[in-house]
Formats: structure tokens, sequence, C-alpha cells
């Protein structure tokens, strides 16, 4: 009798192991999505160009005259609301992309006054060297123009050169 329930608790043992680790698909875990405040520069750059150039161009206009209309990440956030407002048709997570697409690759700094934040959302910086710069300017007092920024020790220097008309300097 004991072997015999020794052999039943052993199969209902193993049948409960097996079906555990049989999980079912709508159970398995999916990486998160991407979201406009986690995504990396390739990532905005891949997803943000054709999404501003999908919701602009069905919204009023195209995309040709964003150069001459580079603005402060304020300021896109403002344009991108009014766009909203006018029609442009995208989800939140669409817009908040769109906006951190635009302040990245449009956008403006005054290098002089801008926060850490400000810096890396405009260039690309990481927090480290954004952090290093706004450190260096409390130091050494203002920058008079890129090459002076450049001068940032450990900072990517890419950054700067990839954008010189993102930079303002009061």
């Amino acid at each position: 009798m004991t072997k015999h329930l020794l052999t039943v608790a052993a199969s209902v043992l193993a049948a409960s192991i097996a079906t555990s680790a049989r999980v079912p698909a709508a159970q398995t875990t999916k990486p998160a999505p991407q979201t406009a405040a986690t995504q990396t520069d390739e990532e905005l750059a891949r997803i943000g160009e054709p999404l501003v150039t999908k919701v602009c161009n069905t919204a009023c206009h195209g995309l040709e005259k964003l150069d001459e209309m580079r603005r402060t990440g304020k300021d896109w956030n403002d344009q991108v609301g009014e766009m909203a407002n006018r029609g442009a048709t995208a989800t939140a997570e669409q817009f908040a992309t769109i906006k951190k697409y635009l302040t990245r690759y449009y956008g403006i700094v005054e290098v002089n006054s801008a926060t850490a934040a400000e810096l890396s959302a405009v260039l690309g910086f990481t927090d480290k060297d954004a952090q290093a710069i706004v450190a260096y300017r409390t130091a050494h007092g203002k920058f008079a123009d890129a090459d002076a920024l450049s001068k940032v020790p450990g900072i990517d220097k890419t950054k700067i050169e990839e954008q010189p008309d993102a930079l303002r300097f009061k």
C-alpha cells in the first residue's frame, strides 16, 4: 500500500512539475516596449523620423523647413501641443516621441544657462557628460563658443560637432 501511495504521489508531483513548466504564450514575459523616455539616440532616430514625417505630412506641412525652425525643448513641446490641437493624429506616446525627436535633432540650447537635462535632450550627451559641462561652466565661467565647449575634459566632442546650429552662446 505504501509503495502504491508513493507511486501515485510521484506521478502527481511529476504531472504538476510538467504542467507548471509549460507556460501559455499569453503568460510569457515580453520585453517592455520602448517609450520616449527610454529610447536611445539610435532608436529615436529610427522611430522618430518616420513618425514625424507621417504625422507632420498628414497634419499640415512637410519636414523641409525643420532646420530653419529650430526651437528649444519647451518651444517644441508647445508646438507639438499646437499640432495636436489643430488635428494632428497620434497617440500620447507617439507625441512624446515626436517631442523628443524634434528637441534632439532640431532643438537649440543656450549652453551657458542650460541644465544638464537640456544639454542631453538637445545634443544627446550622456548624463555624465552633461553634468561635466555644467560643473565646468560653474567652475570656469561661460563658454565663448563651440571650441571652448569642446575643451571640457572627457566629454564626447562629436556631439558638439554633429549639431553646431543647435548651440547658442550668450
